[in-house]
């Protein structure tokens, strides 16, 4: 009669084995402590930029190649970019292009449309200054970048206003003329043409003033919301031979060889449901 199988059955065979187990485990832990004593050791240093906001002349957020978290990781990994922190720093760009990375996270649960992006740059190098250096110097070009982007619109909005300005005074002349007109016309039908004149004179004046209160927000808004900024710089790296990192190598590695060493005992001395079958 088939006796049913339980995981003691299995933990019988484990224990049988127990010293495979431990010897495989110690050594992969051992290699693990080797290789992270042996390897090159990297810096790691990271800098974030805010990508800005981009809008629509209404206001309404929209999709950007430059600001959207899908695509702004491909954008800042152009060659462009590469090449003027290369010639800031003065490190190949082969050199930068390998050891750079960016995240440019979703804001959880968010759907289709722009969201504010912020940027992490981080450079990872075998010299710490130069991981360093290159990070910040990359947080800044991208910046550099984003921020001509918005200027251009703000200078289109600063020139709006000047004309605005431009306007609002010409009118207000015509208004104050207008007035006067009316405060001296003696005959009716001379005091009728100057009304006219005033109330097309203020119709004017209250559109212009509209329009400036508009353009004046929306630079307000593009201050506020749009422009990019500069969320930190590097001010210090992390290393691949602290004592975390090499810790975290021996235990992925004591798994391993943990894992690697139970395989074996079930290989060698037969597992109990492979003895049943037989």
């Amino acid at each position: 009669m088939d006796r049913e199988l339980t995981l003691r059955d299995y933990g019988r065979v484990l224990w049988r084995g127990r010293w495979i187990v431990v010897a495989t485990a110690v050594a992969a832990a051992l290699a693990g402590l080797i290789l992270s004593l042996t390897r090159t050791t990297t810096y790691s240093a990271t800098s974030r930029v805010f990508l800005g906001q981009a809008t629509t002349p209404a206001g309404v957020p929209v999709l950007t190649p430059d600001t959207n978290p899908t695509t702004a990781p491909d954008t800042l990994g152009g060659d462009d970019v590469i090449a003027r922190v290369a010639k800031r720093t003065g490190v190949k760009a082969k050199r930068i292009r390998d050891g750079v990375s960016f995240t440019v996270p979703r804001s959880p649960g968010a759907q289709a449309g722009n969201q504010p992006a912020v940027a992490t740059i981080t450079y990872k190098d075998e010299d710490r200054q130069v991981a360093r250096d290159v990070a910040n110097a990359y947080a800044d070009e991208v910046l550099a970048e984003a921020q001509a982007k918005v200027e251009s619109v703000q200078a289109v909005i600063e020139d709006g206003i000047d004309q605005g300005e431009a306007r609002l005074q010409s009118i207000q002349q015509s208004v104050d003329a207008a007035e006067q007109g009316l405060r001296r016309a003696g005959a009716e039908e001379a005091r009728a043409t100057w009304r006219s004149l005033l109330f097309a004179s203020q119709q004017r004046l209250y559109d212009v003033l509209k329009d400036l209160s508009d353009l004046r927000l929306a630079l307000a808004k593009s201050n506020q919301y749009e422009e990019p900024r500069l969320v930190s710089r590097s001010e210090t790296t992390s290393s691949s031979a602290n004592l975390t990192a090499r810790l975290r190598t021996v235990l992925l590695a004591l798994v391993i060889g943990l894992i690697l060493g139970v395989v074996i005992v079930f290989v060698w001395r037969g597992s109990p449901a492979g003895r049943a079958a037989e």
